[in-house]
């Protein structure tokens, strides 16, 4: 069963960073890795004057693309994020960014002490971290490449290895 870790907080405050920087890091110690990335607005995969996107105004309810080298499937309906990750092939390592109130460990990134005080009470807090100066001491700082690598590698050690 793959190792399911979250990377969390507000916008702009370091979660695509943080989570780029995981990806990475597993890769480069060879673990599949699989992302899931919630959005909190409606989002557009699909976009005009291609043939993907008529067929779905034609009223297609299910829309597949495949190439050689990868697939992706649109359908207008939305999804948990239970049924997200069943539906994901087998990986070692599924990253979630987002879904602040799911109860995987996490990191959340903080931009503030506002940030902070609304968001210490989410479930299963590995730590709290920020790319900002002026937080607490007991607030991770990771405003550099080496210190979201040192954090990345904590994490794969503490959990994977």
């Amino acid at each position: 069963m793959a190792l399911i870790f979250q990377i969390t907080g507000f916008k702009k405050s370091g979660k695509t960073t943080l989570t780029n920087c995981f990806v990475q890091q597993l890769k480069a110690q060879d673990y599949t890795v699989a992302v899931i990335k919630h959005d909190a607005h409606a989002f557009a995969i699909d976009h005009p004057d291609t043939d993907s996107y008529s067929f779905r105004e034609s009223g297609a309810d299910i829309v597949a693309l495949s190439s050689s080298s990868q697939h992706a499937i649109m359908v207008d309906q939305g999804i948990t994020l239970k049924d997200m990750i069943a539906s994901l092939p087998p990986t070692d390592v599924i990253l979630i960014e987002g879904y602040k109130e799911a109860p995987f460990p996490k990191i959340v990134m903080v931009r503030d002490a506002e940030d902070v005080a609304t968001l210490e009470t989410l479930p299963a807090i590995y730590k709290m971290a920020t790319l900002r100066d002026g937080l607490p001491a007991n607030i991770l700082k990771v405003s550099t490449q080496a210190a979201q690598e040192a954090l990345c590698q904590t994490i794969i050690e503490e959990f994977l290895q």
